[in-house]
């Protein structure tokens, strides 16, 4: 009985994981907003493919992300709200827009999909200003990203361009290029004054190479983007030429990495870890039943894993982890780490989390660490805003240790 209350304390430190990939990178929040079934301009194939895809991606690297599809004027100004609020306790910001977007008078707009713009009169009134959102970002937060796949034909050129009874309106194909602020970082999805494919597969060129290259482990936003803007001009043979300026102060990634993984603690013998102690704090001997190891890391997310309590943080940072663990492609001490968490939980008033039913598998792995893979959904109560909710993956590598575990790595899956 004494092995077994000694276990379930143990187990209940385990529910802080699941935070970590998000707390490794925590100050990092998104707005990403696709609009597609426009109520003049028609419907376009790809932006909300684009946008839930690239949000479901940020989410898994550790982004807090908001994000939006087919909104109307005033939902968009909703999200924008909630996008200002949730920066007050960021660092870094960004904005990703997939659908229309206009330039008028060398500024930029995207459009919300009850736009008529039958009138220059109306613009500001109908549509959104890219430099409002810009604005917003670089007032609140030291690193702004921003990425928009809205160069597309202008459904508004005649309208805008012909009704202007006082003075002549300037309306051009694809965007004008947009002045990086300070601590800013500005992506098109093609040229300025260019026109960009919304592809014929379920993504635009320029969001599925986004895809494909942004969870890349240590790569810098800069190199991101000359891998983004080769695999587009191979794409659209040389039509499409993705285009970004920045004036950032350091060097920004968004999976840290390059840094060598520990070595695990060598597995514990026979003498150290009897079999019957293993069996006592329900975590059954990788040689058994699969379907028993299974069940064990089971019982450990649904009853630990998924019930954080922040209260005994340092306690369970250095009984839980190695010296060093490896979190999203980062090294972090056990000191740093509870730094990192003692952060995290500061943010919110208090969380749900739930194991997706089906989604757990459990793969032994050499000296007897057990890799567990699963998705869980979240939702985050916070203070001064709406709550946070999502689902994230996570795979864990786990090590025995004695009667416990410790962690030696977690990672975002897929």
């Amino acid at each position: 009985m004494a092995a077994m209350k000694a276990a379930i304390s143990f187990v209940a430190s385990l529910a802080l994981i699941c935070l970590i990939a998000t707390a490794a990178l925590a100050g990092r929040v998104a707005l990403v907003i696709g609009n597609a079934d426009y109520s003049v301009a028609g419907q376009l194939a790809n932006p909300v493919n684009d946008a839930s895809d690239v949000a479901q991606k940020l989410r898994a690297i550790g982004f807090e992300v908001i994000d939006g599809y087919d909104l109307g004027k005033r939902g968009m100004e909703q999200k924008i709200g909630a996008f200002a609020d949730a920066l007050h306790e960021a660092d870094t910001g960004l904005f990703f827009y997939a659908g229309h977007g206009i330039q008028v008078d060398g500024r930029n707009f995207i459009l919300p999909v009850d736009a008529r713009l039958d009138m220059p009169a109306k613009l500001r009134l109908e549509a959104v200003q890219v430099d409002d959102i810009l604005d917003l970002m670089a007032q609140q937060v030291a690193t702004s990203i921003v990425f928009l796949d809205a160069c597309r034909n202008n459904p508004f050129a005649r309208s805008l361009s012909g009704k202007a009874k006082t003075r002549g309106v300037q309306v051009a194909e694809g965007l004008a290029q947009i002045d990086s602020m300070r601590g800013s970082f500005v992506a098109f999805s093609t040229a300025p004054g260019s026109v960009a494919m919304d592809g014929t597969g379920r993504n635009s060129p320029f969001a599925t190479a986004l895809l494909r290259h942004i969870a890349t482990p240590g790569q810098s936003i800069n190199d991101m983007m000359i891998e983004v803007r080769r695999e587009v001009l191979k794409e659209t043979r040389d039509n499409q030429a993705p285009m970004s300026w920045d004036s950032l102060t350091a060097r920004f990634t968004f999976v840290p990495g390059g840094a060598k993984p520990p070595e695990p603690p060598p597995a514990p013998t026979a003498e150290q870890t009897p079999a019957e102690t293993i069996m006592e704090t329900n975590v059954a001997p990788l040689a058994g039943d699969p379907g028993d190891v299974r069940s064990s890391v089971e019982v450990f997310l649904r009853e630990a894993y998924l019930a954080p309590k922040p209260d005994t943080i340092v306690e369970d940072v250095d009984r839980m982890y190695m010296d060093q663990v490896v979190s999203y492609g980062a090294v972090y001490k056990k000191d740093r780490l509870t730094r990192v968490k003692r952060g995290w939980f500061k943010k919110y008033k208090s969380w749900k989390l739930a194991l997706v039913p089906g989604s757990l598998t459990i793969d032994a792995a050499d000296g007897g660490r057990v890799h567990a893979t699963f998705f869980l959904d979240y939702v985050y109560e916070r203070r001064t805003a709406k709550p946070l909710t999502g689902r994230s993956g996570v795979m864990l590598e786990l090590v025995p240790a004695g009667e416990s575990w410790r962690i030696a790595s977690e990672q975002p899956f897929p």
